[in-house]
């Protein structure tokens, strides 16, 4: 009898534990999608004039743009904690315009799994 009452509270720790417990959830907000952008011909990242926007259906969203104490661009991210099927459209001062469609960003546990994509955009001649 006294084992069984010893035995009874780690039998409800147990079985009340269904391993959900063990994940801590940040607070902060994560992009869904993470750009760096380079030179298709030089494979050097794009310091400046960079541009761009995510769309998933009606919903638009303009790329946050990131740079160095320096003022040079070093990431574009967009979509935060919003999962959906994304296209991404860029424009960047002296090259064509990018385009990637169906980026999809997963709903995860705590955050959305975010997407990272390299946009290798191409020079104009001239």
């Amino acid at each position: 009898m006294r084992t069984a009452l010893l035995l009874l509270p780690l039998c409800m720790l147990v079985a009340g534990c269904d391993g959900d417990e063990s994940i801590i959830c940040t607070t902060e907000a994560r992009f869904g999608v993470n750009l760096s952008v380079k030179d298709a011909t030089t494979g050097q990242l794009i310091p400046e004039g960079v541009r761009g926007a995510l769309r998933d259906g009606a919903y638009l969203d303009s790329l946050h743009v990131f740079t160095d104490i320096e003022g040079r661009i070093y990431s574009l991210a967009g979509a935060v904690e919003r999962p959906g099927t994304y296209r991404v459209d860029l424009v960047a001062t002296g090259y064509q315009p990018w385009t990637r469609s169906d980026v999809r960003v997963e709903d995860g546990r705590c955050h959305v799994t975010p997407v990272s994509l390299v946009a290798e955009m191409v020079p104009t001649g001239g």
